[in-house]
């Protein structure tokens, strides 16, 4: 028995989605199941892969019907002729669209059942286009079931059709073998933060609105005024950089804020371990994706570090208001800051609620836990066989 997971958005491009269906189908292939991906051909995907426990098929990229085409064409090859001896009972959507339209041209060609997953507000990102709402309608409403990173992702899926026994929550998951990588030597590290000789507050993340850096930097002239100096370290890129530069010198603060770009696992580690706060306050803006659940939460948990968040979305079942991190109206800087000021002045706190944060990460939300949760659905609504033997 096999899984296909349908993964237009996937590694080794970046970002939230593609860093979360990579674990899944790592963690499935450890935890038992025969997993094989169909992924987008992109620059350096043929090195990545060949470092993949998943077998991935890379079919041309292209813009969505052409993705989606591309997606089902490949998947029904495989189905018929790829996999002798192998039956694939299920398939994987890793996004309503491209990924769900492609499995229900699968669906219709060869009768493989296909669940999808369901993150934020790309459930609801339809606008006026009636087409496209019509056609989020039949990929959700043909769905066997629904996987959701959150609570608020699961009523989304409820709310496209899918009903409430159909869904379930798997949450999100880290790797604390990966986290445990041995961080890089100070003098190896393009920036220094024993050098700073200053509380950092880290974010980690694709530069973009709302994500919410800029409230941060609104935030900072507070935080140095009651607090005094701090390091602000932004891991990522984006298209927000210039502007959060610019709003960095508007706001006086720009020898507060280090903008890092794109960091790897092991500069990663070191950033976490070296940080105070983690400081993420996503925001909910008109015609953007809001924050599903938000793995970073759960990454600088695991390391220790206490967690402020905007209160939007699924970031509550990520981040539990007064006992893992702090929960602020992303709106509000001064809400942010006062946050931070908390935790910087009160260590015993900041303390209290990493340790909180890291017994829960390793209690609820590695990606073993989170492939149990994906396989026993997947078992409850007869779409796979029963429990695997664990690797």
């Amino acid at each position: 028995m096999s899984l296909l997971i349908l993964a237009n958005d996937f590694p080794p491009s970046t970002g939230g989605i593609q860093r979360y269906l990579y674990g899944l189908a790592v963690a499935l292939h450890r935890y038992g199941e025969e997993v094989v991906v169909i992924a987008a051909e992109q620059p350096q995907a043929a090195e990545f892969d060949a470092t993949s426990p998943v077998p991935t098929l890379r079919v041309p990229a292209g813009r969505r019907f052409q993705a989606a085409r591309s997606l089902a064409s490949a998947a029904i090859n495989y189905i018929r002729e790829g996999n002798p001896g192998q039956k694939v009972r299920t398939i994987i959507a890793g996004n309503w669209w491209p990924d769900g339209y492609a499995a229900w041209l699968v669906q219709r060609q060869t009768g493989t059942p296909y669940v999808v997953m369901g993150y934020g507000r790309e459930m609801v990102q339809t606008g006026l286009n009636v087409g496209k709402w019509l056609m989020q309608q039949l990929v959700i409403r043909s769905a066997a079931g629904g996987l959701a990173i959150s609570h608020y992702s699961a009523r989304q899926l409820s709310r496209r059709g899918l009903p409430q026994h159909r869904v379930r929550v798997i949450y999100g998951g880290v790797d604390p073998t990966q986290f445990a990588a041995t961080p890089i030597p100070d003098e190896q590290l393009r920036h220094k933060p024993a050098q700073y000789n200053r509380p950092i507050l880290l974010t980690v993340s694709r530069l973009v609105r709302r994500k919410g850096h800029s409230q941060v930097i609104a935030a900072l002239p507070q935080i140095v005024s009651e607090v005094g100096p701090v390091k602000y370290i932004i891991a990522g890129s984006g298209p927000e950089e210039q502007r959060l530069r610019r709003l960095a010198t508007e706001y006086g603060t720009e020898d507060c804020v280090e903008f890092l770009g794109e960091v790897d696992d092991r500069e990663l580690s070191t950033l976490y371990q070296a940080s105070n706060v983690f400081v993420m306050p996503s925001r909910n803006l008109y015609g953007q994706p809001i924050e599903g659940l938000g793995l970073v939460y759960l990454e600088a948990n695991l390391y220790g570090l206490p967690v402020v968040a905007g209160d939007t979305g699924g970031v509550s079942d990520a981040v539990v208001d007064g006992e893992t991190g702090l929960l602020v109206n992303p709106e509000d800087p001064a809400a942010i800051a006062s946050a931070i000021i908390r935790l910087l002045s009160d260590p015993d706190l900041a303390t209290q609620l990493g340790t909180a944060g890291r017994a829960r990460v390793l209690e609820e939300f590695t990606w073993q836990q989170v492939a149990a949760r994906c396989h026993r659905a997947l078992v409850d609504w007869s779409l796979t066989s029963g429990p695997p033997e664990v690797s």
